[in-house]
């Protein structure tokens, strides 16, 4: 199997085309043939003024913000595009089996190859795979791959974004290889020490002769230790499939844990007649989950109570096409939180997210966006189980999401028909369904799956345990508490919430309350908080003029509120302490000033002077009312007695200096990998200034800008620029790294203040990407052709007849000589009519052949020549526009001689 990578250079066009009419039997015939889609989907449609774009691509973030779009898409528009991207394939890849994959599209997509459709998909979250392989071209012709998105499609009350906006993928196989998503390896505890990598590889030939193959299949760990081994010999039927089950003992592996996340990679390689034709690598780890109704999850043997949070994919500047360096920076502010599970909220997530979970150790919830069991729902459920269940990552999968049927019967039949199609492919997780109404309703789903999420609703823990005792219960989504970063005063009027958890939504429960609530019932195995970032739209509790939620323990930046001290206070045993709010207030203010620790006491200091140690509740915390005065102020952490922490801020005098913190060690090399640089700014004496607002203005050197942000939910600032106010104290740029260049480098400058500049190193990255690259030209790949050649000349102005579809045949020409010359002679006479727009020129024929040929534009005679070797051809064009009527005669005088259009037509300026 090779891999390559489709993510540059598309065409885009924002909005959608009217379909050219199709009033006559000719245009009606044509367009209802293979290859023969019309308007942008056809490979004849002229592209050449759309805007070009890399993948990942979210066009929604581009817009404006206008408040008549509404409140749950993040008042962006959203609408209607084209994709394209023209490229070729090796004449060696004739016979092997092309698949392409859409890692997410937002929302539904209709894929065309070569002006035929070769794939629907109705789900913005779940990558789907299409098969090229009937309709791909080769050597010097060219693909056209067009996407239409329709992101008018809404499946969720949050902001979307809009259009192809994770990766795509290309793979070229052998005809006998293993299928895509077609390596399930499961581990199996067989003794303390032994463990049988049970695994299941399906076996694909697309061939149509029966295909005798070897399987061998190996274990790697870190060091590329082969650590375990099988090899098993099978034949599969031409144009089938066969699953081969292996048994694939180790020892004394690594667990993969929470604290220590070991992988192993399975080899898997296929042999026919003793030549490799197939090999892939999956990543997996050996661990055992397990849940019990009265104490919860457990993980390896060990209880671990689930400390969890909610996400949805957006960032701040890039919207939902987020690079994979921003997923690896969200995925590690949690790990430092303390938090040990994710909620994919709620779709089918990035893979890379799982990647970095599986790597850095925090436990999945998979979920599934469309509560649906028809034909494409279940395609949904299995392409998200098909391509994650490698992940020792993901534990559970959910199934739907507080749906309005849960507690219904139809809700319960809905949810035995998918969870019957996840455990035919996966039955080693969990099944979840989060249910925020019908928990004790007879009847409903409630008590059908392997357990029972419960999103807020803490008043019906208690009755559901009594109902249902034997049922283990999961808080799948708690809290919805409001904090506005930097705010320790609430103003309704102008659309912020202090972070002194003091508010939450009317369904929920502060951050307190709600971890209470799960913490002194331990037969519920943990929470998913509600959200770990801010999230664009869905503004609740406000509207306009915000724009995104205020439930983050995060801003959209990543920047931190108070509430991520708070959970890490719950979710950690080491030691800590966080004292809010700032210490920039009036003279004489009454200020409160709260811990967030997992100590048994805390001790406030101002300038040195104790202002009284004071027990810490373990839920509640414990504050102080102090008059402002400038200076320092202190809290200290004691257990027993024993000071074992500390934290203290600081009255900052007006801002100075710009500070820039880089949040990547190094960038990969040529890989379109990215870089987050936090902005902040910092007085005279160094201190941060946590109310500043200054306008930052950007340059890159070694890389563009792709997004700025602040994390204000409330600004309406360019996410596309390059610049972007502080909002207290803090904003963001992220800088995509340029191919090749050997450092990236950010300044950042404002009025008034010393400015900065932050580097990061580039370094190559051994597991580079391949990109395909595009053809940018305008193709003619339509044509007619007089099905029989003619002993005489034929009349180049000849009508084709709107009813005739016998005399003249469809063709495609550029792939090589024509077979109708092959010992033969005679006249052959090609015609078809394209657009020539003010910007083109020439027409070029790469190759005509024949012992004479004559090319007539219009009816007037452009070229005649000898072609019998074959000839490039260019015809001005300059002086037509509008529709031309293109004819091409081709005399073959010799039986044994060649004659066609051998190679692409096309297009120039």
């Amino acid at each position: 199997m090779e891999k390559f990578s489709l993510d540059r250079d598309w065409k885009f066009y924002n909005g959608d085309f009217e379909l050219p009419g199709t009033k006559t039997h000719t245009e009606c015939y044509m367009a209802a043939k293979a290859g023969g889609a019309i308007g942008a989907a056809s490979p004849d449609f002229d592209k050449s003024d759309w805007e070009t774009v890399n993948l990942p691509h979210d066009w929604a973030v581009y817009n404006e913000f206008e408040e008549k779009w509404g409140p749950s898409q993040g008042y962006k528009k959203r609408g209607k595009a084209w994709y394209s991207k023209r490229f070729r394939l090796d004449e060696s890849d004739r016979d092997k089996q092309i698949l392409i994959e859409f890692e997410g599209i937002s929302s539904y997509a209709t894929v065309y190859l070569n002006g035929s459709v070769i794939g629907r998909n109705f789900c913005g979250y779940n990558s789907f795979v299409v098969d090229a392989t009937d309709m791909a071209l080769y050597g010097d012709q060219v693909n056209d791959l067009v996407v239409f998105v329709d992101a008018t499609q809404i499946e969720g009350w949050w902001y979307e974004g809009a259009g192809i906006y994770r990766h795509v993928n290309l793979y070229k196989k052998n005809k006998l290889h293993i299928a895509h998503w077609g390596v399930f390896v499961h581990p199996i505890r067989k003794t303390v020490d032994v463990w049988d990598a049970a695994t299941d590889t399906t076996i694909e030939n697309s061939s149509y002769e029966n295909k005798n193959f070897r399987l061998k299949t190996y274990i790697l760990d870190k060091e590329d230790n082969i650590v375990g081994k099988d090899e098993k010999e099978f034949s599969v039927a031409g144009g089938s499939k066969i699953e081969v089950n292996q048994s694939i003992l180790t020892y004394s592996p690594l667990l993969w844990d929470i604290d220590a996340p070991n992988l192993y990679t399975m080899v898997s390689e296929l042999y026919e007649n003793d030549s490799l034709v197939d090999s892939q690598k999956n990543t997996f780890g050996f661990r055992t989950i397990a849940i019990n109704k009265d104490k919860g999850f457990f993980l390896n043997g060990r209880h671990v109570p689930l400390y969890g949070t909610c996400n949805h994919q957006d960032h701040a500047g890039v919207g939902v096409a987020v690079p994979d360096s921003v997923n690896e920076y969200r995925i590690k502010l949690l790990k430092e939180m303390g938090s040990n599970a994710y909620r994919c909220a709620h779709g089918n997530p990035n893979p890379e997210i799982l990647d970095y979970c599986d790597k850095y150790g925090i436990l999945v919830m998979d979920e599934n966006r469309n509560f649906n069991s028809s034909a494409d729902g279940i395609k949904q459920v299995q392409d998200m189980v098909m391509r994650d269940r490698n992940h020792p990552s993901v534990v559970m999968y959910s199934l739907f999401n507080e749906e309005p049927l849960q507690g219904t019967p139809t809700g319960r039949k809905l949810a035995e028909k998918l969870q019957c199609e996840i455990k035919k492919l996966d039955a080693t997780r969990f099944l979840v369904g989060a249910m925020n109404t019908g928990v004790t309703t007879d009847g409903g789903a409630c008590d059908i799956l392997d357990m029972t999420g419960f999103n807020y609703i803490t008043h019906t823990y208690d009755d559901f345990r009594e109902k249902y005792p034997d049922m283990p219960m999961l808080g799948s989504e708690n809290d919805s508490a409001f904090q506005t970063r930097g705010v320790y005063k609430a103003d309704h009027s102008k659309n912020i919430i202090d972070c002194y958890d003091s508010e939450a939504a009317p369904w929920g429960n502060t951050y307190r309350d709600g971890f209470k609530q799960v913490d002194i019932r331990p037969h519920i195995m943990g929470l998913f908080i509600w959200t770990g970032f801010d999230y664009r739209g869905e503004p609740t509790p406000f509207e306009w003029p915000s724009i995104g939620t205020q439930f983050g323990i995060m801003d959209t930046c990543g920047f931190k509120k108070d509430a991520f001290y708070l959970n890490k206070a719950f979710f950690t045993d080491e030691p800590m302490i966080h004292i809010l709010p700032h210490w920039n207030f009036a003279d004489g203010e009454e200020v409160r000033v709260m811990t967030h620790t997992n100590c048994s006491e805390a001790e406030l200091f101002l300038n040195g002077k104790s202002l009284g140690k004071k027990n810490v509740d373990k839920y509640d915390m414990a504050d102080w009312f102090v008059p402002f005065e400038k200076g320092t102020l202190k809290m200290v952490g004691y257990i027993d007695g024993k000071e074992v922490c500390s934290d203290e801020v600081s009255t900052a005098n007006a801002a100075k200096k710009i500070i820039i913190t880089p949040q990547n060690e190094f960038v990969y090399d040529s890989c379109d990998d990215a870089v987050i640089f936090n902005i902040s700014v910092v007085d005279e004496n160094g201190v941060s200034v946590p109310t500043a607002d200054n306008l930052i203005k950007f340059t890159a050197d070694g890389g563009e800008i792709i997004g700025v942000g602040n994390g204000d939910p409330n600004s309406h600032e360019a996410d596309k620029a390059e610049e972007r106010h502080l909002f207290n104290g803090l904003c963001q740029v992220i800088v995509k790294q340029s191919d090749g260049a050997e450092n990236v480098t950010v300044t950042a400058a404002s009025d008034g203040l010393e400015s900065a500049t932050a580097t990061v190193k580039s370094v190559a990255n051994e597991n580079k990407k391949i990109f395909i690259p595009s053809v940018n030209e305008k193709y003619i790949a339509k044509w007619r052709q007089a099905v029989d050649l003619s002993e005489t000349r034929p009349d180049p102005n000849v009508k084709i007849e709107d009813h005739d579809m016998n005399t003249w045949g469809i063709v495609s020409v550029g792939s090589g000589y024509d077979d109708k010359f092959k010992n033969i002679t005679g006249y052959g006479l090609y015609k078809t009519t394209v657009n020539i727009n003010e910007n083109d020129n020439f027409i070029v024929f790469r190759e005509l052949t024949g012992n004479e040929v004559e090319v007539f534009v219009n009816g007037e005679q452009k070229f005649k020549g000898d072609c019998q070797w074959g000839r490039n051809v260019e015809i001005n064009v300059s002086d037509v526009n509008g529709d031309a009527d293109i004819a091409v005669i081709v005399n073959s005088t010799k039986a044994d001689g060649n004659g066609g259009i051998s190679k692409p037509v096309v297009i120039t300026d």
